[in-house]
């Protein structure tokens, strides 16, 4: 009789512990919420741009060197397709663009020239030197057969997560 009134009060103390946690879970996560409901649409778009900020830095915190420079190359080649040429502009290293395309119009003009509008890409090779890395790229059309590949190189130089400038082999 004694053990079942034993079992008992464990059972009714892990429930208010459990309660306790719960309420505990709850609290914490209101006051880390935002209230949207008095900041301007601006205010609201720079909160949300530097969450999402926060979750891309996390996720490639959690990458390994290879992944984050394909990341790297595949958001400048995403922003190419989506024709979003000045965020694909200012991914590249200063000098590079004051050597091949001083203006964003020059640099636009043999985008649309050079690369295809809708890319598929095949990572072969990687190599590091310090915070500077060469990746070995074949770009091809998926819509225009097997002739269309080509092989660039991309030079990556990460300063931080999601941080980084790059340059690509000019043909």
């Amino acid at each position: 009789m004694k053990m079942k009134k034993d079992n008992k009060i464990v059972i009714v103390g892990l429930i208010i512990v459990v309660i306790l946690g719960l309420i505990a879970f709850f609290t914490t996560r209101d006051e880390d919420s935002i209230d949207y409901s008095n900041m301007t649409n601006e205010e609201i778009a720079v909160v949300v741009e530097e969450e999402v900020n926060n979750m891309v830095k996390n996720d490639l915190g959690e990458m390994g060197e290879r992944d984050r420079m394909e990341y790297y190359v595949s958001s400048f080649m995403k922003a190419i397709e989506n024709e979003e040429y000045q965020e694909a502009y200012d991914m590249l290293y200063d000098e590079f663009k004051q050597n091949y395309f001083k203006t964003l119009a020059d640099f636009e003009n043999y985008v649309k020239t050079k690369f295809p509008s809708m890319s598929s890409m095949e990572y072969t090779n990687i190599e590091r030197n310090g915070t500077v890395y060469v990746l070995w790229v074949t770009i091809s059309n998926p819509l225009s057969g097997k002739d269309s590949s080509r092989e660039m190189n991309f030079v990556i130089q990460e300063n931080d997560l999601n941080d980084f400038d790059l340059s690509f082999s000019v043909i």
